[in-house]
């Protein structure tokens, strides 16, 4: 559809140039008024220089200049009337004043309440009798800024379609930014990320520019507003500082690309003093002071838009494909204003011309709302299925804890039932054979049973704080029943007994951890070392397990559980593990 519009602009254009020409001759001359100090009177004593249909009159920079053109046009044809129009490309002229007998006529311009009946042009409707021939003065001016135009003659139809189109695609594209600021509106709630907010600034002010800039808001907005120059300078200037404000915000270049960051912020604060400067200066009406602080301003926007995309091309290494969408997305948008910058200097002949910049920013807005969308409905799934997955794990962390509870529970029971039942049973029958002595002895026997299973359930020791004695006994008795695995505790300084809450924790977490060591790893060795300092106590456990990728295995229930219980502690919880190399876990709890 772009391509259409954009043909069918090219078309329109072209055959503009061809109607009304047939049968008007025409005889233009110019000459540039510096001061502004000639009147209709005074313009004719003035050496004038030829001035052709299509030639692009560039003036540059002026401050308060003027330029008078002398029109002789006449009707060839001395049979038929002919109608036309003399248009000017330039929508932005201050003011467009058409003198007919040493009378102005028609005042049409930025700085007037009048406005042109075509949206592409400036327009003045030509009406001549067979073989008449008319002579008119047309003084242009620009108050303060570059000045550059040209003149066709065509017909109504020709501007009509032209206009017609450029209303269409202005429209449209005004509606496609809307929307997405509205999307983008919703992201920011949701996320509360400042990239949102940077974009629906940016877009605001694209549309703010290109309204004004495709002469869309004084043809059909507020044709009555006079001062539509000075704003679309200042809307340029917040729309460079807002482009580099997101694209540095994109890439991150605080944290990558520091100093580069620094000296972005650096200028886009410098360009928001100028504005301020020049609006104290526009207040004060010292207008002729205004060149050098907006050459400085767009010099501080060409650093800035430099080291931007040159830390665009750097961050390849970083963030590729975030890269990559900057340079596809922005580089039409940053050769449009590199452009307009440097021809603001005169370093090139020509720019671009600001049609160009509708269907850049459409360009842009539709794949930028692309990518945000896609990224966000990427995240969100990704989200989604993280969760999904933590859920996965902690159903099935607690089915093994479940089973585990259930085995244990078991294991006892068949100890009650198969070992203390029967002795009960035997000592029982003892008694009632009256034989004391072998009924006390088994009664001892079944005592020191019961103070065994307890402590293998939770040490007595322990609250005594004699973790390391418990942890040896249980090490003992695990290494006992482990033919192909063994389990080794090291001590460095650590203390005998302890009198501290978290001893029955990091208990429990030692015998989880040796049985995640052997179940899930299928670990051969475990080491655990213990090291105790004057502020803390660090607990260290090292397996030769199978390990795994930390950047893909989500924490399951165990390890999660771990680790909340330590930070109740104001501990630190730390693991490392790579796929075949084992897995190690450091446990520090201060020393309070």
């Amino acid at each position: 559809m772009k391509i259409i519009y954009f043909l069918s602009f090219i078309l329109v254009h072209v055959l503009s140039f061809a109607y009304g020409q047939d049968k008007l001759e025409v005889d233009a001359k110019y000459a540039i008024d510096t001061n502004s100090s000639w009147n209709i009177t005074t313009v004719k004593s003035k050496k004038l220089q030829s001035f052709d249909q299509g030639e692009q009159l560039d003036i540059g920079y002026n401050k308060n200049s003027s330029v008078w053109c002398h029109f002789r046009i006449k009707n060839t044809d001395n049979s038929s009337p002919a109608n036309a129009w003399l248009s000017f490309d330039n929508c932005h002229i201050d003011s467009l004043i058409k003198y007919e007998e040493m009378k102005p006529v028609v005042i049409l311009g930025d700085r007037t309440a009048n406005r042109s009946p075509f949206l592409t042009a400036l327009a003045l409707s030509l009406k001549l009798n067979p073989g008449e021939e008319k002579v008119f003065y047309i003084r242009v001016k620009k108050e303060i800024s570059a000045l550059t135009f040209s003149y066709q003659l065509t017909d109504a139809d020709a501007l009509a379609r032209k206009s017609d189109l450029k209303i269409a695609v202005v429209s449209f594209f005004v509606g496609i930014v809307f929307l997405l600021i509205l999307f983008n509106t919703l992201l920011l709630a949701i996320s509360r990320k400042r990239l949102f907010l940077y974009y629906i600034l940016y877009s605001i002010l694209s549309i703010v520019y290109i309204l004004i800039s495709a002469n869309y808001a004084k043809h059909v907005l507020f044709p009555e507003f006079l001062y539509y120059s000075e704003f679309r300078m200042y809307a340029s200037c917040l729309w460079i500082v807002a482009i580099c404000a997101f694209l540095s915000n994109y890439l991150n270049l605080r944290k990558y690309e520091p100093v580069k960051y620094k000296i972005v912020v650096g200028a886009n604060t410098m360009n928001i003093f100028i504005m301020v400067l020049t609006l104290i200066f526009f207040a004060l009406d010292k207008r002729g002071a205004l060149k050098i602080p907006m050459l400085i301003g767009y010099f501080n926007f060409l650093i800035a838009i430099v080291l931007v995309y040159w830390s665009t091309i750097l961050h390849l290494k970083i963030n590729k494909p975030a890269a990559i969408y900057v340079i596809i997305a922005f580089f039409p948008q940053i050769v449009w204003g590199v452009c307009s910058i440097l021809k603001f200097f005169s370093w090139i002949p020509t720019d671009l011309h600001t049609d160009w910049l509708m269907y850049i920013c459409l360009y842009e807005a539709l794949l930028f709302g692309y990518v945000l969308t896609k990224n966000y409905i990427d995240t969100f799934q990704k989200n989604n299925n993280l969760i999904k997955e933590i859920i996965f794990e902690k159903e099935r962390s607690l089915q093994a804890i479940t089973q585990v509870q259930i085995r244990e529970r078991r294991s006892i029971a068949n100890i009650i039932h198969d070992n203390f039942g029967s002795k009960l049973a035997y000592i029982l029958q003892l008694i009632q054979l009256k034989n004391i002595r072998l009924a006390e002895e088994n009664i001892k026997v079944l005592t020191s049973d019961i103070r065994e299973i307890s402590h293998r359930i939770l040490p007595k020791s322990l609250d005594e704080g004699a973790l390391i004695s418990s942890l040896n006994s249980q090490i003992f008795s695990l290494n006992t029943g482990l033919p192909n695995a063994k389990i080794d505790l090291f001590v460095y300084d650590f203390p005998e007994k302890l009198d501290a809450v978290w001893i029955y924790d990091l208990y429990l977490i030692a015998l989880e951890i040796i049985n995640n060591a052997l179940k899930h790893g299928a670990a051969q060795s475990i080491i655990l070392e213990l090291y105790g300092y004057p502020d803390a106590y660090v607990f260290q456990f090292s397996d030769d397990g199978k390990g795994f990728d930390l950047n893909e295995v989500v924490k399951g229930f165990g390890l999660e559980n771990i680790e909340k219980r330590v930070k109740y502690y104001k501990g630190e919880f730390e693991i490392n593990s790579r796929p075949g190399e084992g897995t190690v876990i450091q446990i520090t709890i201060p020393n309070q």
